[in-house]
Formats: C-alpha cells, structure tokens, sequence
C-alpha cells in the first residue's frame, strides 16, 4: 500500500471516530499546548549485532569492505542528540469535555552513524471521557530509516561454485513505517483510603512498514491490539501489566541467500552437484511473524520533585515461513528481555530532567547468520539517556 493510501486511510478513520470532536465554541475557547525536549542518548548497539559482529565492524577485514556488509555502519557504539518539539491545542470537544490536537516532530542526529539520521512525525486526537475515560487515536510516521545492510547478491568471482566472504554483495536496507493506533481508557475503581484505584487501557491498531528496494520482500503489515491494567496503590506507588499482540504478515518472495547444499540435499546453484558448502541459492523466503509483548512497570513519586520507574518487557517473536530453503525464518524463535530504570526529576515551573537506561538480552535458534543474510541474531544491549523537558 502506498504512502497516500495509509494517510487517506488514516484521513477517512479519524472523520469516522470524531466526527463532531470541536464545538462550534472551540474557536472562541481554546488553549495552545506546546512542549520542547532535548535528549541525548549513548546506544552501545544501534544495530543489534552479536558479539563477534560488533568486532568485526570495530576491524573490518578486506572481504567486509570489498563486499559492503557494514558499509555506512561507521561504528559499534553511539551517542544520538534527539529533538523534539510538540505542539497542539486543546478545546471543548464531545459532551463538552476536553480535547486535545497535538502534531510531534522528532528528529535524531546520530553522531557515529550519520546515514541512521531521520526524522519522526506523529499525530494525536486524545478525547476526555466520563469517569476519569479517555479515547486517543494517534499515527506515528517514520518516512526513511536506515537498519543495516542486508544481502542483495553474490558474484561467483573464482568460479569455483562455492562464495567466498569478499564475493557476497550486501546494500543498504531502508524503509517507511506507518503506525496508526485507537486507544481507550476506562477508570475499573476510583481509589480511596482502603481501595485500590484501577483502569484498563484497550487498544488496537495498524502496523505497515515497507523497505525500499532490492529488499521489499521484507515489507510486513499487519494488525496489533493490546490491553493494560493499572493500579493505583495509595497516593505514590502504581502498578501497570501491559501485554500486546501483532500479527505481522508478508509475502514469499524471491531472495539470495548463503546455503550449505550437504543440508538439504539439493542443488542450489545449478552445478548439478550437491556438495558445495557456500552455495548461491535463489529461493523463496516469507519474513511474517507473529509477536507477544508482556510487560510490568512500577512508577512512583518520590516526595514532591521526582518520579522514578522500573520496568521488566519480555517479546516473543515466533516467524511462520514455510519454506524449504529459506533457513532465516523457517521455524525461527526470537526471545527478547528488556530492563529498564528511569526517573523524572521536576526542576522548576515547567521544567524536567528525565534520567534512563536500559538494559536488553535477545537469544534466538537461529544462530550464527544463516543464509549469511546479516539479520538479526543473539546480541545484547545497553541504551542510557539524559534530557531535558520544557512545557510552555
């Protein structure tokens, strides 16, 4: 689907939900919202390379720079100034009630890795409720970004049927994306002195993102939904559990990829052998999957100036290829654990420090690079962040 289409979807949806949100009286009645953030953030592993590839990149060897596997992947490690700059207005909308328009610009200028610099684009309409509820629909977009590079071709430069590392051919893979998202919110029990408070959040969405060429088999689009509970435990401590669900399918298309013909018993490569280890194989891979997101945030206040959040995500990303030789994704598992620690520190009238890391574990049975393809594999990483937060 096209760039246009999704925005004329997303268009059409928002006439739908909120066809009468402003009052005729919004434009006599209205306050403008605006909010500047400036963060700086260290990423030890921007592209979720294993151990052994993030020394490689650090000391690339003649065939990595002859081949283009980590070309305009200048470094391992880096640190990303971010800006972001929101603005809105809120009004009376349905019932009277308030709502809110807000558009977001975000942009990330990464220091080591210049090619991975983009922009973000968002928009929200957050519509009050009775009871404490609200209703948000909102769109991320994100229109270029760079992953890495991914296997695009192999040239057989010896001609002895079997690819050598510096006869791989590997180009940048980049994409668009796309996320529209509905969300309510609904107060279960207001708290008091002997009750806990408690709301849920439902939600469910629209996920697209599709890359630029040679690499649009990896497009994948899909639907995803998501319900929370909340609790809140007296006046200082809550209790979320999220969890959320996605459905993220693509097409089988046609893809180069590094196969060991002693494992399946066919020629790959058109030799009429089937003896060659590294053998040039165009076959058919589909990359759909399905993931699960479970995660358990505990946020408190720390007297008047600060607020502080831990946080445990675990993901389980299980991919649904069946075919024979695609050996990236048939029968793939991917196990993600994320622990993160923030505070929010309340400086003066407006003004916050907002203080973070991040600590994040994947294993999956897919190891070692199969089909030499450069995906992503078992890796681990540590993002930290400092910024500071202006509301006018």
């Amino acid at each position: 689907m096209s760039l246009c289409s999704r925005l004329t979807r997303l268009a059409f949806l928002t006439a739908a939900v909120f066809p009468a949100a402003i009052s005729p009286a919004a434009a006599q009645s209205f306050r403008p919202i605006a909010r500047l953030q400036s963060e700086v953030r260290y990423d030890n592993n921007p592209f979720l390379l294993s151990g052994g590839r993030k020394r490689q990149l650090a000391a690339r060897s003649f065939a990595d720079s002859l081949s283009g596997r980590f070309r305009e992947m200048e470094s391992a490690i880096d640190v990303i100034p971010i800006a972001s700059l929101r603005l809105g207005v809120a009004a009376p909308g349905i019932g009277g009630r308030a709502i809110d328009l807000a558009a977001e610009a975000v942009y990330e200028a990464n220091l080591r890795n210049a090619a991975r610099r983009h922009l973000e684009l968002g928009f929200a309409i957050d519509q009050s409720l009775p009871r404490s509820g609200r209703v948000r629909l909102g769109a991320d977009w994100r229109p270029s970004y760079f992953h890495k590079n991914y296997l695009a071709d192999a040239v057989d430069l010896d001609a002895d049927d079997n690819i050598a590392p510096e006869e791989r051919r590997y180009t940048r893979a980049t994409s668009n994306e796309l996320d529209v998202a509905l969300k309510y919110r609904l107060r279960l029990a207001k708290p008091g002195d002997h009750r806990v408070g408690v709301s849920a959040d439902l939600q469910v969405g629209y996920l697209d993102r599709h890359y630029d060429a040679p690499f649009a088999g990896r497009s994948r689009a899909g639907p995803d939904a998501g319900a929370a509970l909340a609790f809140q435990v007296g006046p200082v401590w809550r209790l979320t559990l999220d969890y959320a669900f996605a459905s993220l399918q693509g097409e089988d298309a046609n893809e180069i990829l590094i196969l060991d013909e002693t494992e399946f018993g066919v020629d790959l490569n058109g030799n009429l052998t089937t003896t060659d280890t590294s053998a040039r194989a165009a076959v058919l891979v589909n990359h759909s999957r399905v993931e699960h997101q479970l995660e358990v945030t505990l946020a408190g206040d720390v007297g008047t100036a600060a607020t502080v959040t831990l946080a445990y995500g675990r993901r389980l990303r299980n991919f649904g290829s069946d075919q024979p030789f695609d050996a990236v994704n048939r029968d793939r598992t991917d196990d993600l654990s994320e622990v993160t620690a923030a505070a929010d520190l309340r400086l003066v009238s407006g003004l916050r420090l907002t203080l973070g890391a991040r600590r994040a574990g994947q294993t999956t049975n897919r190891g070692a690079d199969p089909g030499s393809t450069g995906d992503v594999a078992d890796y681990t990483r540590l993002v930290a962040w400092t910024g500071l937060r202006y509301r006018f």
